[in-house]
């Protein structure tokens, strides 16, 4: 049979370039999410401030945006977790190859 491997480690320079994306992807949607949250409450606000509800002055497709924004905020957490998880154990694996 032959012997399975440990992958290669990856160059230090890929690992700051991927940690540097995944904060950019962080910021990004993270702005989407806030810019929504503003644009949204702003625009149930200004309908309801004549007195009478007006559907006219809401978001278009607030649902699909709702959903689209919160998607994104969890998609974001789990991927975040994934990354953390993916470097503790390529740590790990490193501490016990050097042992």
């Amino acid at each position: 049979m032959s012997e399975v491997r440990a992958p290669a480690a990856l160059p230090r320079a890929l690992v700051v370039m991927m940690w540097m994306l995944a904060a950019l992807f962080n910021v990004v949607f993270v702005s989407f999410f806030a810019l929504y949250s503003a644009a949204n409450d702003w625009a149930v606000e200004r309908s309801e401030a004549t007195g009478a509800f007006e559907p006219s002055q809401l978001l278009p497709h607030d649902a699909a945006l709702w959903l689209s924004a919160h998607v994104a905020i969890v998609l974001l957490a789990v991927l975040d977790a994934m990354g953390v998880a993916l470097s503790l154990r390529v740590s790990r694996g490193r501490v016990n190859q050097s042992q």
